[in-house]
């Protein structure tokens, strides 16, 4: 008997040290320089994967999340209690609770207001209303990072603020991944069992985050299970054991409904074309700058998972999330011009992308894919307005698309070809006007592909000083 309660404890640690060992390299990469293990570790994420599956992907993510899901559909919610970093992350805050504070969960029964937040979230996200799903995807909401916008930032302080108190109650009431995973895991073959010699205790309840166990009358729901093994480290004399189960037939007539109805919407948003699930949203008032890549604003709304990997690995910090109220658009990456412009020979963007939102372009592809058009406002010019010798707007342009020209008054003006402009916005910070620039750009509603310049200009640099004018 120790020594199956010794085994029984090492399976828990070993779950521990596998789900916080994921949760600790996700924090590493945030102190890296260039955190590409943050980006690997996204595209393991079951949230990614939908949003990259939506309206279709490669082979190899379909085979991905077939693995995935067949794992699921046999062993119950090993990625909650493994993979997931924020599902680590609640399990920490709760336990470091737990020194200082007498720590007790109680059972709770299974209730239909569980699935009304999640299932109304995928519903939405279905019909091109992403913004809700990407909030609460638990991998996005952990390493959102917005100076511009705290939204997210405070919405994971309520989440942890939540998970002190109530465990793992975000998982099972709010979580679209959460609610996905429970359709598949409910009456999963292969679980944790509660058998006869159960004593009735309470300890393996005490210790549920999930509230899914209840060792008093001696049941257990699979499909709220996170497998977290505190209940199996705790049972006194082992009552609570993982093996193959079989169940009855009406819980697996409802298993199989459930995962019916989650393949058919999963098949609907599959085959559903981006440009018509935006329909639903309709146009927006304006049109920011669309990082390159994006292909079109319906596409970036149907793939964006809000995770921000993109701005925070921006070299030039021009990109931002956007404050637009459009649904397609709001805490989306946009490019503030005002900011920081788009490094003509600069594609990481598109490479850290977990979801697909951002489409990888090579970097001849890259320096004519139009993101934005230039307009110019000759009269608010300086060199109109008052006189002076310019030409910033010039000087930076890397396609040549704005180039000085002499004129019969003895000055060089600006000179915009439109068929060189890919929209970088260099020219709209290299301009000395404020508070808006003589010569601006605004984004596309679809990505476009620009004439190559005969000539290149490589003025990748960010600008840390301000034109002397």
């Amino acid at each position: 008997m120790p020594d199956n309660k010794n085994r029984r404890r090492r399976l828990a640690v070993f779950r521990r040290l596998l789900a916080y060992g994921l949760l600790g390299l996700l924090i590493t990469g945030f102190l890296w320089p260039r955190p590409v293990m943050v980006e690997e570790l996204a595209r393991w994420q079951f949230g990614q994967i939908l949003a990259h599956l939506v309206s279709g992907a490669d082979h190899w993510l379909i085979v991905q999340l077939t693995l995935m899901i067949v794992l699921t559909w046999l062993l119950g919610r090993w990625f909650c209690g493994f993979i997931c970093p924020l599902g680590a992350l609640m399990d920490l805050t709760s336990r470091l609770r737990g020194l200082f504070f007498k720590q007790k969960f109680g059972p709770t029964p299974n209730a239909p207001r569980q699935i009304i937040v999640p299932l109304a979230l995928l519903l939405l996200f279905w019909l091109g209303v992403t913004a809700p799903f990407g909030l609460l995807e638990p991998y996005s909401l952990l390493i959102a990072k917005s100076l511009w916008y705290p939204g997210p930032n405070l919405l994971l302080i309520a989440v942890i603020i939540l998970a002190i108190f109530r465990g793992r109650y975000f998982c099972d009431h709010l979580c679209p991944t959460g609610f996905i995973l429970k359709i598949l895991a409910k009456s999963a073959p292969f679980h944790l069992h509660i058998n006869n010699s159960c004593l009735g205790c309470g300890a393996c309840a005490r210790v549920c985050r999930a509230s899914c166990v209840d060792g008093q009358t001696q049941t257990l729901d699979p499909g709220r299970c996170l497998l977290c093994l505190d209940c199996l480290a705790v049972c006194p004399n082992g009552s609570l054991t993982w093996g193959r189960i079989k169940a009855n037939a009406n819980a697996r007539r409802r298993a199989f409904l459930g995962r019916l109805t989650f393949g058919v919407l999963a098949m609907g948003a599959y085959f559903t074309p981006d440009a018509l699930r935006a329909k639903t949203l309709g146009p927006p008032s304006s049109i920011p700058i669309l990082p390159p890549g994006a292909l079109s604003l319906a596409h970036l709304n149907a793939h964006c998972s809000f995770c921000h990997s993109c701005v925070r690995l921006c070299p030039n910090q021009a990109l931002v999330p956007s404050e637009h109220q459009h649904p397609a658009l709001w805490n989306r990456p946009v490019i503030d011009a005002y900011q920081g412009f788009c490094q003509y020979d600069c594609v990481l963007c598109a490479g850290v992308c977990p979801t697909g939102a951002l489409v990888p372009l090579s970097l001849e592809t890259k320096r004519i894919t139009r993101i934005g058009t230039a307009l110019f406002e000759r009269d608010e010019c300086v060199i109109i307005r008052n006189g002076t010798s310019c030409g910033a707007c010039a000087e930076l342009c890397p396609t040549g698309a704005v180039s000085m020209v002499p004129t019969k008054a003895g000055r060089d003006e600006p000179v915009l070809q439109d068929n060189l402009c890919v929209g970088c916005g260099a020219c709209q910070q290299a301009c000395p006007v404020r508070p808006i620039s003589a010569i601006r750009v605004t984004g596309l509603l679809v990505q476009q592909t620009a004439d190559s310049p005969v000539k290149i200009k490589t003025l990748d640099v960010t600008m840390t000083e301000d034109f002397p004018f």
